[in-house]
């Protein structure tokens, strides 16, 4: 096995396929600059390079929120009362932003009406995975304090939250005193799996709840990868190691596609390492890694063992200990 070559300080470009984390610093960010490779004391240099674009569509939620600003009490105070949803669920960051969006593009004649009685929302607002949760607790902080996150760490994948729901929101109702349980809303991509909801609603008996579905992003790949990884690449080449990490088989596509990989050539992986010999692969786990085995007889050099920041550090630096000198 070729050995990689111990150069101490200089950093280490890696290169994240994917959209950094918007409204706080990315978790691979925080991750990786604070911790140094261990057998080398090198340090880390987090790049993003985009696969996706995400657009999203603010109009739906602006007319749910506007109904809290049509909620008037006796005395004609904004209230929260009437707002249609018990609870929000959130399965991705990009659902969570076009939400944040839609909460700071409220028409300044309805700011008050709408912002006083969401600040009084008591409701859950469930999340998948801990990103999902981060990215909801300035949603909480600015405009929704008494709202509470649910899931994050707790429910890491659709199918857990789902359980969790059903195991939370039903404390939330008292139907002997003649509450009406509100549907949940749920804040999705175009492109989604509609598993939450027909787990929800096929609940039995009164542990059924309602989810009704509300698309606020469209994705489409990004009209800019092809240039903007061969400029990163080139950018990196005076490094003496490069990472890549990509994090679905989109971002594999779109990787080789870029650098016109062909599973019918006789290609290796030099098209890859054409700006530096020591550019290395790793996917954030086994489903990238076999679909890129699968479609293009690509092996990657690295697979997460846990798909997280800590998983794939540690999967590449138990690579390099391999083949340091």
């Amino acid at each position: 096995m070729e050995a990689i070559e111990n150069h101490s300080e200089i950093p280490i470009p890696i290169i994240f396929l994917k959209n950094p984390s918007a409204g706080h610093t990315d978790p691979y960010t925080s991750h990786f600059v604070s911790h140094p490779i261990s057998s080398q004391s090198s340090l880390y240099k987090p790049m993003y390079v985009p696969v996706l674009e995400h657009n999203s569509d603010t109009a739906p939620i602006l007319d749910v929120l506007s109904q809290l600003g049509q909620s008037k009490g006796p005395d004609q105070v904004t209230t929260s009362g009437d707002f249609p949803y018990g609870g929000l669920i959130f399965t991705s960051q990009r659902a969570v932003e076009a939400f944040a969006s839609a909460l700071d593009s409220i028409p300044i004649d309805d700011v008050h009406d709408i912002n006083e009685p969401l600040r009084q929302l008591t409701m859950p607002l469930y999340a998948v995975g801990p990103a999902t949760a981060r990215s909801l607790e300035e949603i909480k902080k600015r405009h929704m304090p008494c709202c509470l996150i649910r899931g994050g760490e707790q429910a890491g994948t659709g199918d857990l939250l789902a359980k969790l729901i059903l195991q939370d929101y039903n404390h939330f109702w008292n139907p002997a005193a003649g509450e009406r349980k509100k549907p949940l809303l749920f804040l999705t991509g175009a492109k989604h799996r509609d598993m939450i909801p027909a787990t929800l609603m096929s609940a039995p008996g009164n542990q059924r709840i309602e989810v009704q579905t509300m698309v606020v992003y469209a994705t489409s790949e990004s009209s800019s990868f092809a240039s903007d990884i061969a400029k990163t690449l080139v950018a990196t080449s005076t490094a003496h190691i490069c990472w890549v990490v990509i994090f679905s088989p989109t971002g594999g596509d779109s990787l080789l596609g870029a650098l016109e990989w062909s599973a019918d050539s006789n290609n290796t992986k030099s098209s890859l390492r054409r700006a530096n010999p020591e550019t290395f692969i790793a996917t954030i786990g086994p489903t990238t890694r076999d679909y890129m085995k699968k479609t293009f007889d690509f092996s990657v050099d690295v697979c997460a063992a846990t798909p997280s920041p800590e998983g794939v550090r540690q999967g590449i630096e138990e690579f390099m200990r391999t083949r340091v000198v």
